[in-house]
């Protein structure tokens, strides 16, 4: 599951903003379909990350309409956000909680990064490798309808593949 203090720290390391502005960056670049973010969600998260200190809030007037409160990350709030980055990852969780937290690798070191790959690198190359078996062995009795479902699933295990790979080698 995607950690949302993650997403949040993360989406306002990029650039301080107050919550609707904040909902509004992370479902445009997580998407609605993947990330649930509903207002019940997001504000008594950003009342936890202030209390904790990971986050300060100040208010901004505008003209006719409540002030608004802009949030930024604090220096311990950077902290935190490279811990929940850096933490390790389940090789079964779902790609999504994967690419939510590789959008924030390069906050943490080459080594790190690697640590974190190499493990779903490896049960990708594995789960590869019986796909190809697979299709080795059975393509040629397979119906042609099977036989399409696991050819672009050996292709998304190449891509997968791929991806980890550029992750590793990045500087």
């Amino acid at each position: 599951m995607v950690d949302m203090d993650m997403v949040i720290l993360g989406s306002l390391a990029g650039m301080p903003a107050h919550g609707y502005q904040l909902k509004r960056n992370i479902e445009s670049t997580f998407g609605k379909r993947y990330l649930n973010l509903s207002n019940s969600r997001l504000y008594p998260r950003l009342a936890k990350l202030e209390s904790d200190g990971c986050i300060e809030g100040h208010k901004e007037p505008q003209d006719k309409t409540p002030d608004r409160v802009v949030y930024k990350v604090t220096p311990a709030g950077f902290v935190r956000l490279k811990e929940l980055v850096a933490a390790p990852i389940d090789p079964r969780d779902d790609m999504f909680d994967f690419m939510s937290r590789a959008a924030f690798f390069g906050l943490i070191a080459p080594e790190e990064r690697r640590r974190l790959i190499e493990p779903m690198y490896k049960d990708k190359l594995e789960e590869l490798a019986g796909a190809r078996k697979k299709r080795e062995q059975y393509g040629p009795v397979m119906d042609k309808y099977s036989l399409a479902v696991l050819d672009w699933g050996i292709g998304q295990l190449e891509r997968t593949i791929g991806l980890f790979e550029t992750l590793m080698d990045l500087e």
